[in-house]
Protein backbone atom coordinates (compact mmCIF):
# COMPACT_ATOMS: atom_id res chain seq x y z
CA UNK A 1 0.00 0.00 0.00
CA UNK A 2 1.01 3.52 -0.87
CA UNK A 3 -0.53 7.03 -0.12
CA UNK A 4 -0.05 9.53 -3.25
CA UNK A 5 -0.84 13.34 -1.94
CA UNK A 6 -1.43 15.80 -4.40
CA UNK A 7 -0.97 19.88 -3.77
CA UNK A 8 -3.51 22.18 -4.73
CA UNK A 9 -1.34 23.52 -7.78
CA UNK A 10 -1.35 20.03 -8.99
CA UNK A 11 -5.51 19.65 -9.46
CA UNK A 12 -5.57 23.49 -10.15
CA UNK A 13 -7.18 22.64 -13.62
CA UNK A 14 -8.70 19.97 -15.41
CA UNK A 15 -5.05 19.13 -17.80
CA UNK A 16 -3.85 19.06 -14.06
CA UNK A 17 -5.79 17.03 -12.66
CA UNK A 18 -5.34 14.44 -15.65
CA UNK A 19 -2.06 14.79 -15.17
CA UNK A 20 -2.24 13.52 -11.12
CA UNK A 21 -4.99 10.47 -12.19
CA UNK A 22 -2.13 9.50 -15.06
CA UNK A 23 -0.19 9.43 -11.85
CA UNK A 24 -2.29 7.13 -9.64
CA UNK A 25 -3.27 4.71 -13.08
CA UNK A 26 0.33 4.13 -13.28
CA UNK A 27 0.58 2.82 -9.57
CA UNK A 28 -2.43 1.10 -9.52
CA UNK A 29 -1.04 -2.10 -8.55
CA UNK A 30 0.47 -0.32 -5.20
CA UNK A 31 -2.67 -0.51 -4.07
CA UNK A 32 -2.98 3.60 -3.85
CA UNK A 33 -4.61 5.81 -1.01
CA UNK A 34 -5.02 9.09 -2.57
CA UNK A 35 -5.22 12.36 -0.78
CA UNK A 36 -5.82 15.68 -2.39
CA UNK A 37 -5.50 19.34 -1.73
CA UNK A 38 -8.04 21.97 -2.09
CA UNK A 39 -7.19 23.57 -5.63
CA UNK A 40 -4.96 26.31 -5.78
CA UNK A 41 -6.55 29.52 -4.44
CA UNK A 42 -9.88 27.94 -3.25
CA UNK A 43 -8.87 28.35 0.53
CA UNK A 44 -7.74 31.38 0.44
CA UNK A 45 -11.03 32.12 -1.36
CA UNK A 46 -12.51 30.65 1.59
CA UNK A 47 -10.80 31.74 4.14
CA UNK A 48 -12.03 35.68 2.52
CA UNK A 49 -15.37 34.63 1.82
CA UNK A 50 -15.65 33.78 5.71
CA UNK A 51 -13.73 37.44 6.19
CA UNK A 52 -16.51 38.96 4.22
CA UNK A 53 -19.74 37.08 6.19
CA UNK A 54 -18.30 38.56 9.64
CA UNK A 55 -18.15 41.47 8.08
CA UNK A 56 -21.71 41.66 7.35
CA UNK A 57 -21.44 41.30 3.87
CA UNK A 58 -23.01 37.93 2.95
CA UNK A 59 -23.64 38.89 -0.62
CA UNK A 60 -19.88 39.75 -1.68
CA UNK A 61 -19.20 36.38 0.55
CA UNK A 62 -21.48 34.39 -1.87
CA UNK A 63 -19.94 35.25 -4.69
CA UNK A 64 -16.82 34.11 -4.32
CA UNK A 65 -18.88 30.65 -3.15
CA UNK A 66 -20.45 30.86 -6.65
CA UNK A 67 -17.18 31.51 -8.30
CA UNK A 68 -15.70 28.22 -6.40
CA UNK A 69 -19.17 25.97 -7.46
CA UNK A 70 -18.72 27.07 -10.94
CA UNK A 71 -14.45 26.48 -11.38
CA UNK A 72 -15.61 23.09 -9.57
CA UNK A 73 -18.22 22.28 -12.59
CA UNK A 74 -16.18 23.65 -15.21
CA UNK A 75 -13.82 21.31 -14.62
CA UNK A 76 -16.16 18.54 -13.79
CA UNK A 77 -17.38 19.20 -17.01
CA UNK A 78 -14.63 18.99 -19.02
CA UNK A 79 -13.20 15.44 -16.84
CA UNK A 80 -16.62 13.75 -16.68
CA UNK A 81 -18.16 14.56 -19.44
CA UNK A 82 -21.87 16.20 -20.15
CA UNK A 83 -23.44 12.86 -21.39
CA UNK A 84 -21.56 10.93 -18.26
CA UNK A 85 -23.58 9.06 -15.87
CA UNK A 86 -21.89 10.25 -12.98
CA UNK A 87 -22.09 14.42 -14.31
CA UNK A 88 -25.40 14.48 -12.39
CA UNK A 89 -24.21 12.68 -9.10
CA UNK A 90 -21.10 15.21 -8.93
CA UNK A 91 -22.89 18.03 -9.84
CA UNK A 92 -25.33 17.25 -6.98
CA UNK A 93 -22.30 16.29 -4.66
CA UNK A 94 -21.24 20.03 -5.92
CA UNK A 95 -24.49 21.64 -4.72
CA UNK A 96 -25.01 20.05 -1.46
CA UNK A 97 -21.36 21.25 -0.36
CA UNK A 98 -21.36 24.12 -1.77
CA UNK A 99 -24.64 24.95 -0.11
CA UNK A 100 -23.07 24.14 3.43
CA UNK A 101 -20.64 26.87 3.30
CA UNK A 102 -23.45 29.16 2.30
CA UNK A 103 -25.65 28.12 4.88
CA UNK A 104 -22.69 28.96 7.66
CA UNK A 105 -21.89 31.99 6.01
CA UNK A 106 -25.39 33.20 6.40
CA UNK A 107 -25.49 32.15 10.09
CA UNK A 108 -22.04 34.29 10.44
CA UNK A 109 -23.20 37.43 8.92
CA UNK A 110 -26.54 37.24 11.17
CA UNK A 111 -23.97 37.37 14.04
CA UNK A 112 -21.22 38.97 12.47
CA UNK A 113 -18.70 37.15 14.19
CA UNK A 114 -17.33 33.68 13.64
CA UNK A 115 -15.59 31.16 15.74
CA UNK A 116 -12.30 28.89 14.40
CA UNK A 117 -14.60 25.84 14.51
CA UNK A 118 -17.47 27.47 11.74
CA UNK A 119 -13.91 28.26 9.97
CA UNK A 120 -12.62 25.05 10.09
CA UNK A 121 -16.04 23.83 8.40
CA UNK A 122 -16.23 26.40 5.74
CA UNK A 123 -12.43 25.88 5.03
CA UNK A 124 -12.90 21.63 4.99
CA UNK A 125 -15.62 21.74 2.48
CA UNK A 126 -12.85 23.10 0.30
CA UNK A 127 -11.06 19.57 0.44
CA UNK A 128 -14.12 17.73 -0.13
CA UNK A 129 -14.94 19.47 -2.89
CA UNK A 130 -11.45 18.84 -4.75
CA UNK A 131 -11.68 15.29 -3.33
CA UNK A 132 -15.16 14.59 -5.05
CA UNK A 133 -14.52 15.85 -8.70
CA UNK A 134 -11.03 14.02 -8.69
CA UNK A 135 -12.82 11.11 -7.68
CA UNK A 136 -15.52 11.31 -10.46
CA UNK A 137 -12.94 12.10 -12.96
CA UNK A 138 -10.84 8.87 -12.12
CA UNK A 139 -14.28 6.69 -12.30
CA UNK A 140 -14.14 7.98 -16.10
CA UNK A 141 -11.19 6.42 -16.58
CA UNK A 142 -12.25 3.21 -15.15
CA UNK A 143 -10.38 3.80 -12.46
CA UNK A 144 -12.60 1.91 -9.58
CA UNK A 145 -11.94 4.73 -6.87
CA UNK A 146 -14.35 5.61 -3.89
CA UNK A 147 -14.61 9.14 -2.25
CA UNK A 148 -13.85 8.71 1.58
CA UNK A 149 -14.57 11.66 3.86
CA UNK A 150 -11.56 12.37 6.03
CA UNK A 151 -14.19 13.62 8.63
CA UNK A 152 -14.57 9.72 9.10
CA UNK A 153 -11.05 8.66 9.45
CA UNK A 154 -8.79 11.46 10.96
CA UNK A 155 -9.60 11.56 14.50
CA UNK A 156 -7.96 14.93 16.47
CA UNK A 157 -8.46 16.70 19.43
CA UNK A 158 -10.02 19.82 19.89
CA UNK A 159 -7.82 22.40 19.39
CA UNK A 160 -9.95 24.11 16.09
CA UNK A 161 -7.56 25.71 13.36
CA UNK A 162 -4.15 23.41 14.02
CA UNK A 163 -6.06 20.53 15.60
CA UNK A 164 -3.17 17.79 16.69
CA UNK A 165 -4.19 13.64 15.64
CA UNK A 166 -4.84 11.36 17.87
CA UNK A 167 -3.20 8.18 16.23
CA UNK A 168 -4.95 5.19 17.95
CA UNK A 169 -8.44 6.36 17.12
CA UNK A 170 -7.40 7.30 13.49
CA UNK A 171 -6.05 3.40 13.03
CA UNK A 172 -8.97 2.23 14.03
CA UNK A 173 -11.10 4.14 11.90
CA UNK A 174 -8.71 3.45 8.94
CA UNK A 175 -9.20 -0.38 9.25
CA UNK A 176 -12.63 -0.27 9.52
CA UNK A 177 -12.53 2.20 6.14
CA UNK A 178 -9.76 2.14 4.55
CA UNK A 179 -8.08 -1.25 4.48
CA UNK A 180 -12.00 -2.83 3.82
CA UNK A 181 -12.05 -0.76 0.33
CA UNK A 182 -8.13 -1.54 -0.46
CA UNK A 183 -8.75 -4.98 -0.05
CA UNK A 184 -11.79 -4.99 -2.55
CA UNK A 185 -9.48 -3.21 -5.32
CA UNK A 186 -11.02 0.45 -4.56
CA UNK A 187 -8.87 3.27 -4.79
CA UNK A 188 -9.82 5.73 -1.49
CA UNK A 189 -9.70 9.35 -2.48
CA UNK A 190 -9.54 11.62 0.48
CA UNK A 191 -9.61 15.41 1.60
CA UNK A 192 -6.78 16.47 3.24
CA UNK A 193 -5.72 18.91 6.21
CA UNK A 194 -9.03 17.99 8.08
CA UNK A 195 -10.49 15.44 10.10
CA UNK A 196 -13.38 15.32 12.72
CA UNK A 197 -12.80 15.81 17.08
CA UNK A 198 -13.78 12.95 19.31
CA UNK A 199 -16.74 15.24 20.22
CA UNK A 200 -17.71 15.43 16.37
CA UNK A 201 -16.51 19.11 15.42
CA UNK A 202 -14.56 19.44 12.07
CA UNK A 203 -11.04 20.26 12.60
CA UNK A 204 -8.59 21.43 10.06
CA UNK A 205 -4.60 20.36 10.85
CA UNK A 206 -3.38 24.07 10.25
CA UNK A 207 -2.45 25.45 6.80
CA UNK A 208 -0.20 23.15 4.53
CA UNK A 209 -1.48 20.35 6.73
CA UNK A 210 -2.63 18.22 3.67
CA UNK A 211 1.04 16.44 3.96
CA UNK A 212 0.25 15.63 7.25
CA UNK A 213 -2.81 14.64 6.77
CA UNK A 214 -1.45 11.65 3.91
CA UNK A 215 1.56 10.79 6.80
CA UNK A 216 -0.80 10.03 9.50
CA UNK A 217 -3.03 8.06 6.89
CA UNK A 218 0.10 6.48 5.78
CA UNK A 219 1.07 5.58 9.31
CA UNK A 220 -2.66 4.51 10.06
CA UNK A 221 -2.84 1.77 7.33
CA UNK A 222 1.13 0.67 7.85
CA UNK A 223 1.96 2.16 4.04
CA UNK A 224 5.36 1.29 2.46
CA UNK A 225 5.86 4.53 0.99
CA UNK A 226 3.93 8.21 1.55
CA UNK A 227 4.37 10.21 -1.98
CA UNK A 228 3.63 13.97 -2.09
CA UNK A 229 3.23 15.22 -4.95
CA UNK A 230 4.38 19.05 -5.67
CA UNK A 231 5.44 21.28 -8.23
CA UNK A 232 9.20 20.97 -7.79
CA UNK A 233 11.36 17.89 -8.49
CA UNK A 234 11.88 17.25 -5.06
CA UNK A 235 13.87 18.73 -1.81
CA UNK A 236 16.60 21.04 -3.23
CA UNK A 237 19.74 22.80 -2.00
CA UNK A 238 17.91 25.63 -1.41
CA UNK A 239 14.62 27.34 -2.93
CA UNK A 240 15.05 27.64 -6.52
CA UNK A 241 13.24 30.89 -6.72
CA UNK A 242 15.79 32.58 -5.26
CA UNK A 243 18.83 30.28 -6.15
CA UNK A 244 18.60 28.85 -9.57
CA UNK A 245 21.48 26.88 -9.33
CA UNK A 246 20.26 24.50 -6.62
CA UNK A 247 20.54 20.98 -7.36
CA UNK A 248 17.78 18.39 -6.37
CA UNK A 249 18.55 16.12 -3.24
CA UNK A 250 17.65 12.25 -4.24
CA UNK A 251 18.43 11.12 -0.50
CA UNK A 252 17.88 12.91 3.23
CA UNK A 253 17.13 11.49 6.25
CA UNK A 254 13.99 12.23 8.14
CA UNK A 255 15.46 14.66 11.51
CA UNK A 256 16.96 16.30 8.00
CA UNK A 257 13.95 16.54 5.70
CA UNK A 258 12.36 18.09 8.86
CA UNK A 259 14.76 20.43 10.23
CA UNK A 260 14.32 22.12 6.64
CA UNK A 261 10.77 21.94 6.87
CA UNK A 262 10.43 23.93 10.16
CA UNK A 263 12.85 26.55 8.96
CA UNK A 264 11.59 27.52 5.59
CA UNK A 265 11.41 24.59 2.99
CA UNK A 266 8.05 24.91 1.36
CA UNK A 267 8.16 21.46 -0.08
CA UNK A 268 6.97 19.97 3.00
CA UNK A 269 4.74 20.97 5.95
CA UNK A 270 7.11 20.75 9.26
CA UNK A 271 5.05 18.10 11.14
CA UNK A 272 4.67 16.00 8.41
CA UNK A 273 7.74 13.66 9.22
CA UNK A 274 6.40 12.57 12.50
CA UNK A 275 3.63 10.07 11.63
CA UNK A 276 6.05 8.52 9.24
CA UNK A 277 8.82 8.74 11.40
CA UNK A 278 7.07 6.92 14.42
CA UNK A 279 6.33 3.83 11.94
CA UNK A 280 9.36 3.87 9.89
CA UNK A 281 8.15 4.81 6.21
CA UNK A 282 9.92 6.48 3.70
CA UNK A 283 8.51 9.53 2.23
CA UNK A 284 9.01 10.67 -1.29
CA UNK A 285 9.08 13.99 -2.95
CA UNK A 286 8.09 14.46 -6.58
CA UNK A 287 6.90 16.54 -9.37
CA UNK A 288 3.26 15.83 -11.02
CA UNK A 289 4.52 17.84 -13.82
CA UNK A 290 7.84 16.62 -14.40
CA UNK A 291 6.79 12.23 -13.52
CA UNK A 292 9.85 10.95 -14.84
CA UNK A 293 11.93 13.29 -12.28
CA UNK A 294 13.60 10.71 -9.51
CA UNK A 295 12.48 13.13 -6.77
CA UNK A 296 13.49 12.64 -2.98
CA UNK A 297 13.44 10.07 -0.96
CA UNK A 298 13.27 10.71 2.88
CA UNK A 299 14.28 8.13 5.48
CA UNK A 300 15.21 7.52 8.34
CA UNK A 301 19.16 7.09 8.12
CA UNK A 302 19.33 8.93 4.86
CA UNK A 303 22.85 9.44 3.49
CA UNK A 304 26.15 8.68 5.57
CA UNK A 305 27.42 11.57 3.92
CA UNK A 306 28.49 14.38 6.41
CA UNK A 307 28.25 18.02 5.79
CA UNK A 308 25.64 20.50 4.77
CA UNK A 309 22.69 19.27 2.19
CA UNK A 310 20.70 22.40 1.76
CA UNK A 311 20.23 25.67 3.41
CA UNK A 312 16.39 27.17 4.01
CA UNK A 313 15.60 30.68 4.65
CA UNK A 314 13.02 31.29 7.10
CA UNK A 315 10.91 34.79 7.09
CA UNK A 316 9.14 36.64 9.37
CA UNK A 317 10.97 36.36 12.58
CA UNK A 318 11.29 38.19 15.80
CA UNK A 319 14.16 38.33 17.85
CA UNK A 320 14.11 38.84 21.74
CA UNK A 321 16.90 39.50 23.78
CA UNK A 322 16.56 38.98 27.81
CA UNK A 323 18.55 40.76 29.70
CA UNK A 324 19.09 40.70 33.89
CA UNK A 325 22.07 40.27 36.22
CA UNK A 326 19.85 38.22 37.90
CA UNK A 327 21.16 34.95 35.77
CA UNK A 328 24.70 35.20 37.75
CA UNK A 329 25.08 31.83 39.46
CA UNK A 330 20.91 31.66 39.97
CA UNK A 331 18.97 28.38 38.98
CA UNK A 332 15.65 28.44 37.82
CA UNK A 333 15.78 31.59 35.28
CA UNK A 334 16.11 30.22 32.18
CA UNK A 335 12.57 28.05 33.15
CA UNK A 336 10.92 31.63 34.11
CA UNK A 337 11.66 32.40 31.28
CA UNK A 338 10.30 30.08 29.15
CA UNK A 339 7.50 29.97 31.18
CA UNK A 340 6.23 32.96 30.19
CA UNK A 341 6.41 31.99 26.24
CA UNK A 342 4.35 28.89 27.34
CA UNK A 343 2.27 30.51 29.04
CA UNK A 344 1.55 32.56 25.77
CA UNK A 345 1.74 29.57 23.50
CA UNK A 346 4.52 31.12 21.66
CA UNK A 347 7.07 28.52 20.17
CA UNK A 348 10.70 29.51 20.50
CA UNK A 349 12.82 28.70 17.19
CA UNK A 350 16.37 29.35 18.22
CA UNK A 351 17.82 30.08 21.04
CA UNK A 352 21.32 31.64 22.90
CA UNK A 353 22.75 32.09 26.02
CA UNK A 354 25.52 33.82 27.82
CA UNK A 355 26.29 34.24 31.55
CA UNK A 356 23.40 37.27 32.03
CA UNK A 357 21.58 37.42 28.87
CA UNK A 358 18.80 35.03 26.64
CA UNK A 359 17.83 35.42 22.87
CA UNK A 360 15.32 34.03 21.04
CA UNK A 361 13.24 33.47 17.72
CA UNK A 362 9.83 33.02 17.43
CA UNK A 363 7.60 33.76 14.36
CA UNK A 364 4.27 34.23 15.81
CA UNK A 365 3.67 37.80 17.31
CA UNK A 366 0.23 38.39 18.47
CA UNK A 367 1.45 37.56 21.52
CA UNK A 368 4.46 39.65 21.83
CA UNK A 369 3.37 42.14 24.03
CA UNK A 370 1.95 40.22 26.64
CA UNK A 371 4.93 38.60 26.63
CA UNK A 372 7.15 41.95 26.69
CA UNK A 373 5.24 43.14 29.50
CA UNK A 374 5.70 39.85 31.45
CA UNK A 375 9.67 39.85 30.44
CA UNK A 376 10.13 42.64 31.36
CA UNK A 377 8.93 42.32 34.91
CA UNK A 378 12.08 41.03 36.41
CA UNK A 379 14.73 41.67 33.08
CA UNK A 380 15.69 43.88 30.41
CA UNK A 381 13.55 43.51 27.35
CA UNK A 382 15.10 44.54 23.39
CA UNK A 383 12.90 43.58 20.46
CA UNK A 384 14.10 43.25 16.91
CA UNK A 385 11.61 42.77 14.42
CA UNK A 386 11.95 42.02 10.62
CA UNK A 387 14.28 39.42 11.10
CA UNK A 388 14.98 36.22 8.58
CA UNK A 389 16.93 33.34 10.09
CA UNK A 390 18.87 31.52 7.34
CA UNK A 391 19.57 27.36 8.55
CA UNK A 392 22.36 25.42 6.90
CA UNK A 393 21.26 21.84 7.49
CA UNK A 394 23.15 18.80 6.87
CA UNK A 395 24.57 15.49 9.07
CA UNK A 396 27.29 17.40 11.11
CA UNK A 397 27.08 20.04 9.33
CA UNK A 398 30.37 22.10 10.53
CA UNK A 399 32.31 19.09 10.15
CA UNK A 400 34.96 20.83 7.98
CA UNK A 401 35.36 23.78 9.53
CA UNK A 402 35.90 25.71 6.40
CA UNK A 403 32.03 25.80 5.81
CA UNK A 404 31.19 27.75 8.63
CA UNK A 405 34.43 30.18 8.18
CA UNK A 406 33.13 30.40 4.39
CA UNK A 407 29.10 31.17 5.81
CA UNK A 408 30.40 34.07 7.97
CA UNK A 409 32.66 35.15 5.18
CA UNK A 410 29.79 35.39 3.01
CA UNK A 411 27.96 38.03 5.32
CA UNK A 412 30.67 39.93 5.63
CA UNK A 413 28.31 43.07 4.76
CA UNK A 414 25.54 41.82 6.50
CA UNK A 415 24.66 42.69 10.19
CA UNK A 416 23.89 39.75 12.13
CA UNK A 417 21.41 39.06 15.31
CA UNK A 418 21.96 35.60 16.24
CA UNK A 419 23.89 32.35 15.51
CA UNK A 420 23.52 29.37 17.01
CA UNK A 421 24.48 25.50 16.34
CA UNK A 422 22.94 22.60 18.05
CA UNK A 423 25.21 19.96 19.75
CA UNK A 424 23.82 17.51 17.22
CA UNK A 425 25.47 19.61 14.41
CA UNK A 426 22.57 19.32 12.42
CA UNK A 427 21.64 23.31 11.84
CA UNK A 428 23.41 26.02 11.48
CA UNK A 429 21.33 28.92 12.05
CA UNK A 430 21.68 32.75 11.36
CA UNK A 431 19.53 35.56 11.69
CA UNK A 432 20.09 38.37 9.69
CA UNK A 433 17.29 41.41 8.75
CA UNK A 434 15.02 40.23 6.35
CA UNK A 435 15.64 42.92 3.80
CA UNK A 436 19.62 41.64 3.66
CA UNK A 437 18.21 37.27 3.56
CA UNK A 438 17.79 36.73 -0.11
CA UNK A 439 21.45 38.48 -1.06
CA UNK A 440 22.43 36.87 1.81
CA UNK A 441 21.26 33.27 1.68
CA UNK A 442 23.08 33.63 -2.22
CA UNK A 443 26.10 34.23 -1.50
CA UNK A 444 25.99 31.43 1.13
CA UNK A 445 25.16 29.04 -1.39
CA UNK A 446 27.44 30.06 -4.06
CA UNK A 447 30.57 29.79 -1.32
CA UNK A 448 29.61 26.35 0.09
CA UNK A 449 27.28 24.73 -2.37
CA UNK A 450 28.55 25.75 -5.49
CA UNK A 451 31.88 26.55 -5.11
CA UNK A 452 32.93 23.89 -2.76
CA UNK A 453 30.75 20.92 -2.66
CA UNK A 454 29.54 18.19 -4.99
CA UNK A 455 26.13 18.47 -4.28
CA UNK A 456 24.29 14.69 -4.17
Amino acid sequence: MIVIKFGGTSVMDAERMRRAIDIVAARREQSPVVVVSALAGVTNELVEATRLSAGGDFEAAQERVDAIRERHESIGHELIGQKSDFLESFQAQLRKHTGQISDILRAIALVEDTSLRARDKIIAIGEKLSSVLFSYAMRTRTLVSVHVDSENVIVTDERFGEATPLMEPTREAAAKILIPEIERSRIPVMGGFFGRSREGGTTTLGRGGSDLSAAIVGAAIGAEEIQIWTDVDGMMTSDPRLIPEAKVIELISYVEAAELAWFGAKVLHPKTIAPAVERGIAIRVLNSHNPASRGTLITEKGTERRGPRAIALKRGITVVHVTSNQMLGAHGFLARIFEVFARNEVAVDLVTTSEISVSVTIDRTERLEPIREELAAFSRVEIERDRAIIAMVGRDVISDRSIGARAIEALDQVPISMLSIGSSGLNLSIVVPEQDAERAIREIHRRVFEAAMEVA
